[in-house]
């Protein structure tokens, strides 16, 4: 009898022993160091085996005392491909692979995505995550609310489940996260993962980091950002060593709400009075938000580039009212698909909708400044339109661009669906004006114009009257 139940209490143990979160793959910084975190049934000893690939001897990191919660540093090489497996609580899982981060002064291409609303639909942010490992990311950023409670900890466990369960891109693609008003600050997510902490408290809660020639900073619109605060003297700091930093070709900052935005939520009135300024003095080049459930990019204001992308999974919400700041907006799940070439100084980011579609791009240029040389912002156009609303013929002409230089623009027209109505030709011999007629059979409604090269796209919004 007794035998029977040590059998018993054997099995018990086995079906309730192993890795039950994980392993998720993170960085504080990641020329330097990758974290690999992962939760445990029972209290153990858990062990990382990694490698730098193609054929490096392998090294070996373990915990110091039993834990169910592990952080396991991997100290690597900067700009290095590696591979890894993990050995806790009688699981063994792997191999993964990952890259690590070149340095500001290494001269390397790379790859990263970015979205944000996961929250409510598991679906949504599945076909998102599926469109987003088609790009092959090195990292990945998110522009916060995770979940839709961050009180609630089953709600953070399905949400690790989808990246780490469902599907595998936790393992070998390290998140940097800002975080969201749902997201709660909550420690269950912090005990989740390992994130850049270089600001004076030592929290993870905003920061930065370098992935080669960009320098990301973290801003956190949930805690306390006057001008007296922590966070503020972190940014203000941060943000003038970089742009004193010759080796950075971008500047790139992300926060959950919104400088700028057309949509529900809106423009956060508060927090854009007390940090833009710090976005502007110091030449930020592109600042990524969320908390409105669309896609939104912004005309350049002051300098600075402003993209709105929270349709990760959360519950769509529209562009409420075209702005003049508006430069293409879309109202459901997407993602941004980015890539750095060093040896043009050149960041080209692809907005793919929900059917995986490229159908907004947005092309950063460094120009690097010699002796003499004067650094200035690139200009993109402005479109008007005349009558509107009109019930005929509405005349639309660009604002800002020498003719010479928009020879290739083409002009489409969408409904607010998104579906392409309409594609207009140039008045004969103006390369800078279209007019539009539409057929008999047009419905009156609001239409969005749309104007493109392949430098750059501009829309404005028109209201047809039958």
């Amino acid at each position: 009898m007794k035998n029977i139940l040590i059998a018993i209490l054997i099995l018990f143990i086995a079906i309730y022993a192993g890795i039950n979160r994980g392993p998720i793959l993170s960085a504080r910084n990641p020329s330097v160091n990758m974290f690999v975190n992962l939760r445990t049934d029972n209290s153990c000893l858990a062990e990382v085996h990694y490698r730098q690939l193609p054929a490096g001897s392998w090294d070996v990191v373990c915990d110091s005392v039993p834990a169910s919660l592990h952080y396991l540093e991997m100290t690597v090489s900067s700009y290095a491909q590696y591979e890894y497996y993990v050995y806790a609580d009688g699981d063994s899982v792997g191999p993964y692979e990952f890259w690590t981060a070149p340095m500001p002064n290494q001269e390397y291409d790379f790859d990263f995505c970015v979205y944000g609303d996961t929250r409510t639909s598991i679906v949504a942010h599945w076909v998102v995550i599926d469109h987003v490992m088609t790009c092959n990311p090195m990292f990945m950023l998110h522009s916060g609310d995770m979940i839709e409670d961050g009180e609630d900890t089953d709600d953070w466990d399905d949400y690790f489940s989808e990246l780490c369960d469902w599907h595998d891109i936790a393992q070998s693609v390290p998140y940097f996260y800002a975080m969201g008003n749902h997201d709660d600050e909550a420690p269950y997510f912090y005990d989740a993962v390992t994130l850049p902490c270089n600001n004076p408290a030592g929290t993870e809660a905003y920061s930065s980091f370098d992935w080669g020639k960009i320098h990301f900073t973290i801003i956190n619109s949930e805690i306390d950002y006057t001008a007296t605060s922590e966070q503020y003297a972190f940014l203000s700091a941060d943000l003038a060593a970089a742009s004193a930093n010759p080796m950075y070709d971008f500047i790139i900052a992300f926060v959950h709400r919104p400088f700028y935005s057309s949509g529900y939520h809106g423009r956060e009135e508060e927090m854009a009075a007390v940090l833009e300024p710090l976005l502007v003095a110091n030449g930020v080049d592109l600042v990524l938000q969320g908390h409105d459930h669309m896609y939104e990019r912004v005309f350049p204001q002051d300098g600075v580039h402003y993209i709105v992308t929270g349709g990760g999974g959360a519950p769509p919400s529209p562009v409420v009212l075209w702005r003049d700041w508006t430069a293409f907006g879309y109202n459901l799940y997407h993602h941004l698909d980015c890539h750095y070439k060093f040896a043009e100084h050149k960041l080209s980011i692809y907005m793919h909708n929900y059917a995986n579609e490229i159908v907004d791009s947005l092309i950063l240029v460094a120009i690097p400044v010699g002796t003499g040389e004067v650094a200035s912002k690139k200009r993109f156009p402005k479109l008007t339109a005349y009558p509107n609303p009109f019930n005929t013929s509405c005349r639309i002409a660009i604002l800002g661009f020498n003719s010479d230089n928009i020879s290739n623009a083409e002009m489409k027209i969408f409904d607010l669906k998104g579906k392409c109505i309409s594609r207009i030709n140039r008045i004969p011999g103006r390369n800078d004006e279209f007019i539009w007629q539409p057929d008999s059979k047009l419905e009156s409604g609001i239409y969005i114009v749309r104007i493109s090269t392949d430098r750059w796209s501009a829309m404005k919004e028109v209201v047809f009257v039958r």
